[in-house]
């Protein structure tokens, strides 16, 4: 195992001081061989990532590209990746130099196809669970508890701290680009349950630990209400197409039109309901078709 390479890819989008510090914590990582991906999406280069990329060339693979979206980042990186396993982090987490040993770990488990790991929030209380990683297939809700500790086998992982196979990603048929509508909400979720589908298991591994420090800007968020809304029910709605039993369809759209109705309440947008709508039509549509993966081929 200890021969095994490990690339780290880091999608990132305008975060250069977040992203110059997870570089550090990245390159001081105990497991070699190591690749550090950067998939960059920013319009300029900050000057310390610059710098840091150019003196570590020898780990940090420093790539700017054209387009912009967070599964078109990750089918990039697996497709570029110098190595079989790969670890996913968001570009503003803090880690230490065990991230890249325990995935690896924990991916060399017989079966399993994706290692969740550990994240705890820099600026919100524990999210413990339980159950880690679990998803509801009544409601086509995703439950977190990723800050736990131990290990177990789990549904889904969250995006700013997980690793998969290159060949598990390949034959589960990449990140579906389709879901690159506003935050990308479930982008990682969808895919999780692809894995599964195909045969692999998911296992959560608290020892593969991040922080994440939730960047206030930068990103994809979104910030606009209605929106939001809407991408989040077009995304919800190619997870209740793609992987609910068609007699739960009631209970999950109900579940969803409660999201819509809560956000229209709490921010006073009435405007959130027919995005809502209009986004879970949308989505259950893109939801018979096969997933989008067509960035880096």
């Amino acid at each position: 195992m200890a021969e095994t390479g490990v690339t780290v890819a880091v999608p990132t989008l305008n975060r250069g001081g977040f992203l110059a510090n997870c570089l550090r914590d990245l390159l001081a990582q105990d497991h070699r061989p190591l690749e550090i991906l950067v998939v960059d999406q920013s319009a300029e280069t900050p000057p310390e990532v610059a710098r840091i990329a150019a003196e570590r060339a020898d780990i940090v693979s420093y790539r700017k590209v054209g387009f912009r979206g967070l599964p078109e980042a990750r089918n990039y990186a697996w497709r570029k990746a110098r190595y079989e396993a790969i670890v996913y982090v968001d570009d503003d987490v803090r880690c230490g130099p065990r991230l890249a040993a325990e995935h690896l770990r924990a991916l060399s488990i017989p079966g399993v196809g994706v290692v969740a790991g550990g994240i705890d929030e820099a600026n919100k209380p524990l999210d413990a669970g339980p159950p880690t990683g679990y998803f509801n297939r009544w409601t086509a809700s995703p439950m977190g508890g990723f800050a736990a500790s131990g290990e177990k086998y789990a549904d889904h992982a969250r995006g700013a701290n997980f690793s998969a196979w290159r060949h598990v990603i390949e034959k589960a048929g990449g990140f579906d680009e389709a879901l690159n509508v506003g935050a990308a909400l479930y982008e990682e979720l969808e895919f999780c349950l692809r894995v599964s589908k195909a045969g692999w298991k998911i296992y959560f591994n608290g020892a593969a630990r991040i922080t994440h420090l939730a960047a206030p800007s930068g990103g994809c968020r979104v910030e606009d209400v209605p929106r939001y809304v809407r991408a989040l029910a077009h995304n919800r709605g190619v997870l209740i197409r793609r992987h609910i039993s068609f007699f739960r369809w009631p209970v999950a759209l109900c579940r969803l039109a409660l999201l819509g109705a809560s956000y229209a309440a709490h921010y006073r947008r009435p405007a959130a309901l027919p995005a809502c709508a209009s986004g879970a039509v949308a989505g259950l549509v893109a939801g018979g078709r096969p997933p989008k993966c067509t960035t880096g081929a």
